[in-house]
């Protein structure tokens, strides 16, 4: 046989294997169990190491807890290896079992340096490591390769860097080679080279352990990456090595070629080069959903092309807004190429293959959703009604709801529209504004969320974020989360903007533990908020049952497209918020065209993502020779032009668990008991489905149905309350008992329902809710309270709930007081608690800066300084001072941290001195970094001998701040300052002695308290006639109370008359006790954990003499008799 042809064969036959074998060939899996930890803070090195190993398909899933990894064998066996980075003293015995089986199976186990340290309950986890930590100093050193031909070492060159120098023992040389060793060190018990990395089997497993990864000097270091991939190839086996090898022959390469036009806002020594684009199914090999999950494709180019939203129908077809003109191609009149396709799967195989463009001629639409039968789209200025009259689903109607957004910035205007659980629809705006006029009334507004009504009658600005807003989620009980550019990935929308009356106050706080995202390449192109949410977008919630349960209702989705990725935030409540902890990635890829910007739970269950699938993604700002490396032009639609964005690609995928068994569901020409039963659905979608049917199609004969379902659990209780609100069937009576239930969701959502009148107000008294243990439903009632017409009465009310401490002290509590004018009762002034900066008169140097002091510069040019000064005429007091200087002109500052309360007043204040200071910014000042002007003290210019200067803030939130001795400050500054003696105290109220309450000697003895739900202690009490007594009323409540005993038979009179009280601008001064009551003895209002000694004589006559709590609305529920009985 000819060479030729022999080689032609060994080819076809090598090919043969790899397409054969592709079937199973698949990425490494590698299950990270780390620690919530600083010590080996595995939270910060997981990252680096799945960036590192990502464009190798080798992937990891992360867990912090033993019983994640350990408890469920079916789950660790999904993996190939498990990867421990841990300080965990002690495992079970199931879980040491399933570990031990896991590895004899044939499994790889990676511990990794104080991996060696752990589970020491049990002896034998030593054995099957290999060895157990001992101790350890600490030195700059290089293990020494000892066995150069094994291949988990083979060819790692030096890792030179400081780490702890572990000592080992409890060795168990039994089939273990060792790899690498340290060498003696001074300080080291014994002179001999110490076992530093190894390997072992364990049954049909393998075990490989290093000692390296004290910290991010090894962690950051690129032969340690090395060192983990090969010892992860050994460990796997053969088989899953061999697996993986042909999952990397067979899957497409990442191709690139060296273009111009690629921004470098980084600052690279070189552009990244420009890759080329995948097919989807080559993309998907390279990209990355937890062990659980999968990517299915259901659609793609040419089909879809530009995906910016889409929506599901009640059929539960996917209906896509594309658009190719985006975003600079602003077409005059707003005619152009885009369009909303409906696109279904007919065959049941998980993939579109009927595609129907419903309406186009659009010009950059940016958002739908369904209401009254059609779609209202997002196509800026105008929000737009289509609807489909004759059944051929083509939109035949097409009329303007109204018009005002801005159309100056593409990428800042309305998007995420949806219908809520109140029946508004909601939406975003960024900061090209909206600025018109619906239902008659004016609004201007930007970068935040708003909601309308679906006719166009009504709208509602909501809530105030800081930037360009591309996301809103909204959880099972309708609390409304948001996502926005630059480092803020998760926000939670506490305070309609209606309770500020107009003002620009705090709505909505940025609540995520860390913007931070997390890639699986390096190769990210962002324009600032580098490594964090640049462009976030979306934040749906984990609502139905395609999801792991304890992600239900929980764990939030932010798109992340310029860093190819989908992340995950974990929302629960914290006081009457939410706080957002940052969860890593979903979904990842080292495909650098990858772009997910929407994220929504499906009818299926399922995750659905539309990937834009685009090399550049940035918008703004245009690239200069500065700032992107190149000179760039501005478009139409304020975006940079650039040939390489792409007009030709698009995906929308599913990311289906395996675990999800809902069958298929619709509610096509579904009857009104249909509707009424999927209120009951397992998934959020198909009940807000049927919600909106049954409102939009009138169907009132399903009220009694819907009332029986308030009595069920949240959330099917939730949506037959806004069901029946919005059929105007939410009756009295209902009503009452849904502020009234055990439910907290449905308790919320009924305060919400309240009309903002009388009626609303009378009602939200009459119930338990201003008092209520759970804060968010507290919240909720304040906000409601802050929603009334306003007069003296309600800022009486917010006063005396102000007085309350848990509420003054909550960062959502008290804004709605504050709104309505609380303010403390009985407050004579501040004093000042002690200081609580470090080292605040700089007298412990370290080098030339004082200690725990950093510097930070924002911009600057020339040379600049920061140091410890000692001269006599530099100081101010003590023996140092601290001063900055700049020739050229700097922002820039020295810094401590700090931790502060939440709602706690603060004084910042410093001593200042000053010589030829001048330029751009404010001079030199203090200032808290993360408040900003808010809490800054005034800015000293030009020359100045010393000066004090001085701040009082209110700090919003509980959290770390940093301190800043301010050079520049918005802007440059030069020339030199000397700061000394600062200061930061805690603002301690001092009130006003209450006058003491004369005593004297009692005959009797009664006690009784107030406790939650609005209810006293005792609801009978007897009591001798004619006596001195002594009633000690005690508040257990969490709201002010007060105890007044009236004549027999004017319960109801006195009752009805405090009702009247609300709108009585005296009713705080007469401590809620009306005009016509017959009053036999009353206390005071009793704060809350405060108690109240109420001396009186008892009547001379015998009989029942009703008590009650005069404050409105609690009459009906805080009500007991005092028995006077004859001597």
């Amino acid at each position: 046989m000819p060479v030729s042809n022999m080689r032609r064969l060994s080819f076809l036959l090598l090919l043969w294997t790899l397409l054969s074998g592709s079937a199973s060939a698949k990425p490494i899996r590698v299950l990270f169990l780390g620690h919530e930890s600083k010590l080996h803070n595995s939270n910060e090195y997981y990252p680096v190491l799945a960036k590192a190993l990502g464009r190798d398909a080798i992937y990891f899933d992360y867990v912090t807890t033993v019983g994640q990894a350990l408890d469920d064998a079916d789950y660790l066996g999904k993996f190939d290896a498990l990867l421990l980075y841990a300080n965990h003293p002690k495992i079970t015995a199931v879980q040491w079992r399933n570990l031990l089986d896991f590895v004899k199976k044939g499994n790889g186990f990676v511990p990794v340096h104080c991996a060696s340290w752990c589970f020491s309950n049990v002896p034998q986890f030593d054995q099957l490591v290999g060895g157990r930590f001992k101790s350890h100093q600490g030195a700059v050193f290089s293990p020494r390769v000892v066995a150069g031909d094994h291949p988990a070492v083979s060819g790692i060159e030096d890792i030179k860097a400081w780490d702890e120098t572990y000592f080992h023992h409890r060795h168990n040389p039994k089939n273990r080679t060792v790899l690498m060793v340290r060498d003696p060190l001074p300080g080291d018990p014994h002179e001999e080279p110490e076992p530093w990395t190894w390997v072992r089997t364990e049954g049909k497993g393998r075990v490989f352990y290093t000692a390296s990864g004290h910290d991010e000097r090894v962690w950051n270091n690129p032969e340690f990456h090395n060192l983990l991939k090969q010892g992860i190839l050994w460990a796997v086996g053969d088989s899953v090595r061999k697996r993986y090898e042909t999952f990397i022959a067979t899957r497409a390469p990442l191709e690139y070629e060296k273009r111009d036009n690629i921004p470098n806002y980084e600052r690279r020594p070189e552009p990244l080069p420009f890759q080329l684009p995948l097919a989807p199914e080559d993309s998907v090999k390279h990209t990355q959903v937890p062990v659980g999950f999968s990517l299915e494709l259901f659609a793609s180019e040419p089909e879809i092309v530009n995906p910016i939203y889409f929506q599901w129908d009640e059929r539960g077809r996917l209906w896509v807004v594309e658009t190719v003109d985006y975003p600079n191609e602003i077409k005059d009149g707003r005619k152009g190429n885009d369009r909303i396709k409906i696109c279904e799967d007919t065959d049941g195989d998980g993939k579109a293959d009927k595609f129907t463009v419903f309406a186009e001629g659009f010009n950059i639409p940016t958002s739908m959703t369904f209401a009254r039968g059609g779609v209202i789209l997002a196509h800026a200025p105008d929000f737009l009604f289509l609807k489909d009259t004759d059944g051929n689903d083509k939109a035949d109607v097409r009329e303007v709801l109204f018009t005002g957004f801005g159309t100056g910035d593409t990428h800042a205007g309305p998007s995420n529209l949806r219908y809520g659980l109140d029946n508004w629809i909601y939406a975003t705006v960024g900061y090209s504004r909206f600025n018109g006029e619906v239902g008659g009334e004016k609004f201007n507004f930007g970068s935040g969320t708003f909601r309308f009504k679906s006719d166009g009658s009504k709208m509602e600005f909501l809530h105030q974020y800081n930037n360009n807003t591309w996301g809103i989620g909204l959880n099972e009980q309708g609390d409304v989360f948001g996502s926005t550019a630059n480092n803020n990935p998760s926000f939670f929308g506490g305070i309609p903007s209606r309770v500020h009356d107009g003002q620009r106050r705090t709505t909505a706080k940025m609540i995520a533990s860390s913007p931070r995202f997390y890639p699986i390449t390096p190769n990210i192109r962002q324009v600032d908020a580098f490594n964090a949410y640049t462009s976030g977008c979306g934040h749906a919630f984990a609502t139905s049952s395609g999801f792991p349960k304890s992600w239900r209702n929980r764990r939030a989705f932010v798109c992340g497209p310029t860093g190819h990725l989908l992340g995950m935030y974990d929302v629960r409540p914290k006081g009457s918020g939410f706080e957002s902890v940052n969860a890593y990635s979903l979904v990842a890829s080292t495909d650098e065209w990858f772009s997910p910007i929407v994220a929504e739970v499906g009818p299926d269950g399922n995750l659905w993502i539309a990937d834009w699938y685009n090399f550049i993604i940035q918008h703004n700002p245009t690239p200069n020779a500065n700032r992107g490396g190149y000179a760039a032009k501005t478009g139409r639609g304020n975006a940079h032009l650039n040939p390489n964005r792409d007009r030709q690609h698009g995906r929308i995928y599913r990311l289906v668990y395996e675990e999800n068994d809902a069958p298929s569901f619709d509610l096509v020409d579904a009857s009104w008991e249909k509707l009424v039963d999927a209120l009951s659905h397992d998934n959020m979608f198909w009940r807000l489905t049927a919600q909106r049917l049954l409102v939009d199609g009138a169907h009132k004969q399903a009220v009694p149905a819907l009332k029986k379902l308030l009595s069920k659990p949240a959330p099917k209780s939730l949506h037959a309350l806004w069901a029946l609100h919005g059929l105007e069937e939410f009756d009295r009576e209902s009503h009452a008992k849904c502020l009234l239930s055990k439910d907290p969701a449905l308790r919320r959502n009924a305060i919400r329902a309240l009309p903002h009148d009388l009626k609303g107000q009378q009602m939200l008294h009459d119930g338990a809710t201003l008092a209520d243990n759970n804060l968010l439903v507290r919240l909720a009632a304040f906000v409601k309270l802050a929603s009334f017409p306003r007069d003296q009465g309600t800022r009486d009310i917010a006063s005396l709930l102000m007085r309350v401490e848990e509420n003054s002290k909550d960062e959502w509590l008290r804004l709605p007081l504050q709104a309505l004018g609380a303010k403390e009762a009985n407050l004579a002034g501040y004093e000042k608690g002690p200081n609580l900066l470090p080292n605040s008169s700089f007298e412990s140097v370290d080098g030339k800066l004082p200690k725990a002091w950093k510097v930070r510069t924002y911009s600057g040019s020339g040379t600049m300084e920061h140091r410890i000064e000692t001269a006599g005429k530099s100081v101010k007091t003590g023996k140092s001072s601290l001063s900055i200087s700049s020739q050229g002109g700097h922002d820039t500052s020295a810094y401590a941290t700090v931790d502060l309360k939440s709602g706690v007043r603060y004084s910042l204040s410093a001593w200042i001195k000053t010589e030829q200071v001048e330029g751009g910014g404010m001079g030199a000042l203090l200032n808290v970094h993360e408040l900003q002007q808010k809490a800054m003290t005034k800015g000293i210019r030009g020359t100045n001998d010393w000066r004090q200067v001085e701040t009082v803030f209110i700090n919003p939130s509980s959290r770390r701040v940093t301190i800043n001795c301010l050079f520049g400050g918005w802007g440059r500054s030069k020339g030199k300052a000397w700061f000394d003696d600062l200061s930061l105290n805690e603002m301690k109220p001092v009130y006003k002695r209450e006058k003491k309450v004369e005593t004297r000697e009692v005959d009797q003895k009664l006690r009784v308290d107030a406790v939650t739900g609005l209810l006293f202690s005792e609801t009978t009490l007897k009591a001798k006639a004619g006596l001195w007594t002594g009633l000690r009323f005690g508040n257990n409540d969490n709201m002010p109370h007060n105890l007044v005993i009236v004549a027999p038979g004017t319960y109801e009179e006195v009752g009805a008359a405090t009702d009247l009280m609300l709108t009585d601008p005296s009713a705080a001064s007469k401590n809620y006790v009306p005009d016509n009551a017959k009053v036999i003895a009353q206390t005071p209002m009793v704060l809350p954990r405060a108690s109240f000694e109420l001396v009186f004589k008892t009547p001379e006559q015998p009989g029942s003499y009703p008590f009650l709590c005069t404050f409105p609305g609690h009459w009906r529920l805080m009500k007991g008799e005092l028995i006077i009985e004859a001597r």
